[in-house]
């Protein structure tokens, strides 16, 4: 039986009105504040200038830390404007450098690279749902622990720049793909990772300079809540 025309209008009419609301719904759902990055990467670079002091058997070489893989964890907060974030950066290499000849512990020394930094990410064009370019600034605390015993970790202030892209395959799960550069502010003219006791006075390097950069290439996936 054929409705009356009225009645198959108010349908039409409500069904046109509930799609409606429902894609409002969706367009003013609020996004989600918390993003968790966890990355591996390839980090290269960083290398110690060494000092020239007549007391140290210099070979005009620097002290170079080895290039190896990365890894690390990132924690962004949405700000209220929107189209950036806070950012609380965890970064770790397993690595080594090669040390004075006189050193105990030569040729090389292992040691631990970590980096926490504090900061924030923007997104110059964020009304793209698939790609969403993005550039970083943080700053924070360096930290260099030699893995032989007797030996103090070094701690240092770090910066890091970096740059990217975001592939959003939906709301809740996402790529980010970066390339970020680390500097490292080193004391000048000192002695790094030494073995001091009644029987041992030995220096793993003696440096000169304030500055140590490294570069890394990273990728991570990003889950949004």
């Amino acid at each position: 039986m054929q409705l009356p025309a009225r009645l198959r209008s108010m349908r039409l009419a409500a069904a046109v009105t509930g799609g409606a609301m429902t894609a409002a719904a969706a367009a003013q759902e609020p996004p989600f504040r918390f993003e968790i990055t966890p990355y591996a990467g390839y980090r290269i670079g960083g290398e110690f200038e060494q000092s020239e002091s007549e007391d140290v058997d210099a070979n005009g070489r620097g002290f170079e830390l080895h290039e190896g893989n990365a890894e690390g964890l990132i924690l962004d907060i949405l700000t209220s404007a929107g189209n950036s974030q806070w950012e609380v950066l965890y970064a770790h290499q397993d690595t080594n450098v090669e040390t004075l000849t006189s050193f105990v512990g030569a040729p090389e020394l292992d040691i631990d690279a970590s980096h926490l930094q504090f900061g924030g990410t923007y997104f110059p064009e964020d009304d793209s749902e698939a790609i969403a370019p993005f550039i970083a600034l943080t700053a924070g605390l360096a930290r260099f622990e030699p893995d032989l015993d007797g030996l103090e970790a070094e701690n240092y202030f770090s910066w890091s720049l970096g740059g990217g892209v975001q592939l959003r395959t939906n709301r809740r799960i996402g790529v980010r793909l970066e390339a970020r550069l680390y500097g490292t502010l080193i004391d000048d003219d000192s002695a790094l990772f030494c073995v001091v006791s009644p029987e041992v006075n030995s220096c793993a390097l003696f440096v000169e300079g304030d500055q140590l950069y490294q570069f890394e290439a990273r990728v991570g996936v990003v889950a949004r809540f």
